[in-house]
């Protein structure tokens, strides 16, 4: 386990969400991949945003009671993104993830992000870790 690094437990597949996308199709795009948040990019795969069912939420309310216009993921995406490097050992990145700290992280290799990792995928490798550990 102390050799464990996020790259080897985080998410590589990550929905296409750019600032231009619209709102709806930015929730269906969480939907598709199971998660409650995602990185936001731009056309060069750098990191300018995230957005989470919590930003998604109130706007989607407005705007299904009103029957009001688009909303795109810009004028509700979070730029002060906290991200981690694919090289962070894992327990370190466990450690970090205390109450009222963000639940989900983008990954990055400089600036491009390469992946995702939430608390799930921390807890599973902290567990397999640990079942194995049992096994000696």
């Amino acid at each position: 386990m102390l050799n464990t690094k996020v790259k080897d437990f985080m998410q590589r597949k990550l929905p296409n969400i750019t600032p231009d996308t619209e709102m709806t199709t930015a929730i269906a795009e969480l939907q598709k991949f199971k998660l409650l948040g995602a990185p936001v990019f731009n056309n060069e795969k750098c990191l300018v945003g995230f957005i989470s069912e919590q930003e998604l939420l109130k706007p989607l309310m407005q705007s299904s009671y009103f029957c009001e216009g688009v909303v795109k993921v810009s004028q509700l995406m979070q730029t002060n993104v906290v991200t981690v490097s694919s090289d962070l050992n894992i327990i370190e990145l466990a450690e970090q993830m205390q109450p009222g700290k963000p639940k989900n992280y983008p990954v990055v290799e400089g600036v491009k992000v390469v992946g995702m990792i939430n608390r799930a995928d921390v807890l599973k490798a902290l567990y397999d870790n640990y079942l194995s550990c049992q096994e000696h």
